[in-house]
């Protein structure tokens, strides 16, 4: 399964996002078990300042051992603050 969050970013927070996204918040999903990939993407065709978070995550068991946690729920008022129109899904891949 795939954990995907999408958010907007204002320019002047941009470095500060990146920075986040690529050190405290890959650090910690990367750190949990079950969880195999963590990938940042910038949309360039949207027009606006747009981050795709993809975290690939064993099964749905360790999915919710990793939501129930006090950090990532740190992590995610963080992120919050640092960006706007934050929206996320739960893919499961069918082919």
């Amino acid at each position: 399964m795939v954990y995907h969050i999408m958010c907007e970013v204002q320019p002047d927070q941009e470095k500060a996002l990146d920075e986040f996204l690529t050190g405290k918040m890959k650090k910690f999903w990367l750190a949990n078990a079950g969880v195999s990939r963590y990938h940042v993407f910038g949309d360039h065709l949207a027009n606006k300042l747009e981050r795709i978070i993809t975290i690939e995550v064993g099964d749905f068991g360790n999915f919710d051992k990793i939501l129930a946690l006090d950090e990532r729920k740190e992590l995610r008022s963080e992120l919050m603050q640092l960006s706007s129109h934050v929206q996320s899904r739960v893919l499961q891949l069918i082919e």
